[in-house]
Parts: C-alpha cells; structure tokens; sequence
C-alpha cells in the first residue's frame, strides 16, 4: 500500500511516544485483568490502517486520532462491564466513552456495538504537558468485549473484511453471526432467570451431586464445619466426591454416605476439627475408616499427604494408590 510521506514521517515522529503509552497501559490493564481473571488483547495502529482511517475523512486534524494503541478487555459476561469502566475512570484521564447500544441502531441491524473507553495516562501536576509530543496528550482506546464478542470479532474479521472481493453473503453471515452473539451475552445476563424455564430432567448423577452439596452446604449453615475448608468451588468438589463414591453407588442410594459424614461431623468439636487437611480429605477418611469404600480404587490415585497421616496413622494406602509429588517415589 502506498500512503503520502507526510504521514509516514509524522508516524514515525509519534512511534517511540505511542510505544511508551503502550507498554503504560498494558502493563497496569494485564495486573488488573490477571486479578479479576479477565482476557486481555493490545495493538499498536499501523500506518497502513492509519491512513485508511484517514481516508474515511471522519478526522479533521492528527489529535482527533484516538486509536494510534487500542487495547480490548475481554470479560465472562457484560455484567463485569460497569467494574472495567469505574477502574478506567480511577486509573486514566477519560477524555469520552462510548456506551454499548448508545450509538442508535435499528433493531434488525447487527454490528460491532461493544463499550469504547478514551483516555490519557493521568500526570503529575508538576509535568509540563504543553508540548504536543508527549505521552500525556496521546490517547488510547479500551474497548470492552464479552468473551462471546471477542470470538465472533475475531472469527470474522479477516475473513470479511481483509477478503479481496465485496461479498454480501459473507457480511450477511457476519451479521447472522452477531446476532447469535447478542442472544448469547442476553441469556447469561438473565441465566438464573432463564434457567427456570428449562424443563427438569430426572438425570440420576446430578441427583445425587445436588444430594451432596445440599447436606454438606447445611453443615457450613448450621456451623458443623469451620468456614475455612469451604471448598473454592462445590460442583468440582461433589464431582470429585461422587467418583470417589460411585463404585459403592451402583443402586443410587447416596443416603447412607451423607448420615455417616454428617454423624463423623457431627460428633468432631468444633475446635478439634482438622483445618491441616483439605474438607475431601478428611471426608474421604471416614469413607475409609468405615469401610464405605475400598482402596485400591480402579484408576484412583488417594490424595495422601503427610499431614492426614499424621492425624490419622490408622489410614494405610500402597503406594500404586497414592498420588505423587515426586517422580522417583
């Protein structure tokens, strides 16, 4: 592509300025993304795409460029959007932003709507910004995308948009493609709603996990087990409690698995309750000890540590049973 000099020369007077916001802005939106378990997606404006910007005749001087680095947050669902904005506000001067679905749009049209934040890297108030080449006075671009935007941008954009030909089936798909996106993040949004419309299906697995989370769940209510050794996520514990009970579950009948930890809980003082051990651990000792399972467990690997041996030297396990943190055990 051949673009004028004037415009390669300015670019490249701007380059060093840009790259130093760039490297700014990444490093404080990733520690922030990383935190809050967000994606994260950065660029730096070609010139190429620069003058094409240009060309669209929509800026009427170089400051009213405000993309020369753009970067994108990809969050779960648009809920955590409104968090994103007030920790842009709180770190970068925002100069404008642009809401998602503030730009008006008839109902049956479909296109990149996602929220677009403008700012500059906030100064010390003992910095001289008057110069116009200065990080200070470059701004940048946050744009805010549901996981589910961020695959259909980056699904189709270059199969749309860097094709050689104009193509209204391929813009048509893209804008099918969109829609399913919007239906998407609609239904997350209203998913607890949403599901109640769901008809129930008496699948017995999930019986019995539910079974599980229900009674363990009453024991942290009722305060039988200290608040600590909350597992971090109940459905990958029951699910994990479920396959270290199954082969003994062959009927279905969980019951007489949940009045035996519940009796077990129930007869530990709260004081002398074991916080050295993981809660699936010291549950999987009264399985033990009671003989509600036997180990070996066909491809089951015990997760024996020194400190649950040491609470209960009772609990033997060969060695082929056990998981192992080092390779020459």
């Amino acid at each position: 592509m051949i673009y004028p000099s004037i415009l390669e020369r300015k670019y490249n007077e701007y380059s060093p300025f840009v790259k130093r916001v760039s490297d700014k802005v990444k490093s404080t939106l990733i520690n922030f993304c990383e935190s809050q378990g967000y994606a994260f997606t950065s660029r730096i404006k070609s010139v190429e795409s620069l003058a094409e910007k240009i060309e669209t005749g929509r800026f009427k001087k170089w400051s009213d460029l405000d993309d020369l680095f753009a970067c994108t947050v990809i969050i779960p669902t648009l809920s955590h959007e409104e968090e994103v904005i007030q920790f842009c506000k709180n770190t970068f001067k925002v100069t404008h932003k642009v809401k998602r679905g503030q730009n008006r749009k008839a109902p049956d049209i479909f296109r990149f709507d996602s929220t677009r934040i403008y700012a500059n890297l906030k100064k010390d108030n003992a910095i001289n910004v008057d110069n116009e080449l200065s990080i200070y006075n470059i701004i940048f671009e946050i744009q805010i995308k549901s996981a589910f935007e961020h695959a259909w941008s980056v699904s189709t954009h270059d199969l749309v948009y860097k094709s050689s030909e104009i193509d209204w089936k391929r813009l048509r798909l893209a804008a099918q493609i969109k829609a399913n996106v919007e239906q998407l993040d609609t239904l997350i949004l209203a998913f607890e709603q949403t599901s109640l419309l769901i008809e129930e299906n008496n699948y017995p697995d999930i019986k019995i996990k539910r079974k599980l989370a229900s009674e363990i769940n009453k024991l942290f209510k009722n305060g039988k087990i200290p608040e600590e050794l909350q597992p971090k996520d109940m459905n990958r514990f029951c699910d994990n409690l479920y396959r270290l009970t199954i082969d003994v579950n062959k009927e279905n009948n969980i019951q007489p698995i949940i009045e035996k930890i519940k009796t077990e809980v129930n007869l530990t003082s709260y004081k002398k309750f074991p916080r050295s051990i993981s809660l699936f651990q010291y549950f999987f000792v009264i399985l033990v000890r009671n003989k509600m399972i036997e180990i070996p467990m066909k491809n089951y690997h015990c997760h024996i540590t020194e400190e649950l041996t040491t609470l209960y030297p009772d609990i033997q396990i060969d060695n082929d049973s056990i998981f192992m943190y080092s390779e020459d055990c």
